[in-house]
């Protein structure tokens, strides 16, 4: 009997130490993907005929000054986050936030030039069957550019899935960058526009601490 007890006991133990040590490592990857994510390139809306201009997310963030708040999931999550930003579209202008959507096994990442005018033709049926709704095309929306941004957004995924569950992938994640780079926070589901921006002011302000791991919005 007491060798029973001192066996499950054991079994807990070894199961809370390998816990820690996947913790560890959830973490450390999150780290190395925040100084990969400079690299990540996006198209910048630059007037309002639909010109756009390539950037990596470093020099927006050095030049231009800006947060950038990265929301990934299947469309109905992006569709719902874009909604809920254009509530706040000139908190965005004023304060320099720029939405980089990433749809999950839907809309193609753009590639190349090719497919960036696939996207804004017409089909020749008299009708721009193309044309993105006007929430997805704001001045404070940029476009995923290039095949780093599935292998990134994938980790996330993975790590929001082993912290919150498999609903994750339904629901969304949120991924907020403040102008220094730094990943302030991670967060899962119904996107809290207003609170993010708050955040990103405070952090600005005072250097808030960071926050590296998911958390859930109710």
């Amino acid at each position: 009997m007491d060798w029973d007890k001192g066996k499950v006991l054991n079994e807990e133990v070894e199961e809370k130490i390998q816990r820690v040590k996947d913790n560890r490592g959830v973490k450390k990857g999150m780290k190395e993907r925040e100084a990969a994510l400079g690299s990540l390139e996006v198209d910048l809306r630059v007037d309002e005929d639909g010109g756009m201009q390539r950037a990596a997310i470093s020099a927006v963030q050095e030049g231009a000054k800006q947060h950038v708040i990265i929301v990934a999931g299947p469309r109905k999550a992006i569709r719902d986050a874009l909604l809920g930003a254009n509530i706040l579209k000139m908190e965005f202008a004023l304060r320099d936030v720029l939405v980089v959507p990433y749809e999950l096994g839907g809309r193609k990442v753009k590639k190349n030039k090719e497919e960036e005018d696939k996207l804004s033709r017409p089909d020749g049926t008299g009708f721009d069957t193309n044309k993105r709704p006007t929430w997805e095309t704001q001045p404070y929306v940029a476009d995923a550019v290039g095949d780093d941004w599935e292998t990134y957004v994938n980790a996330e995924m993975e790590d929001a899935v082993l912290q919150n569950g498999p609903k994750v992938q339904e629901d969304g994640i949120v991924i907020i960058v403040a102008n220094t780079g730094e990943i302030i926070r991670r967060g899962v589901g119904q996107v809290p526009w207003r609170n993010i921006v708050e955040e990103l002011e405070q952090k600005v302000k005072e250097d808030a601490p960071v926050n590296l791991g998911f958390l859930s919005e109710s």
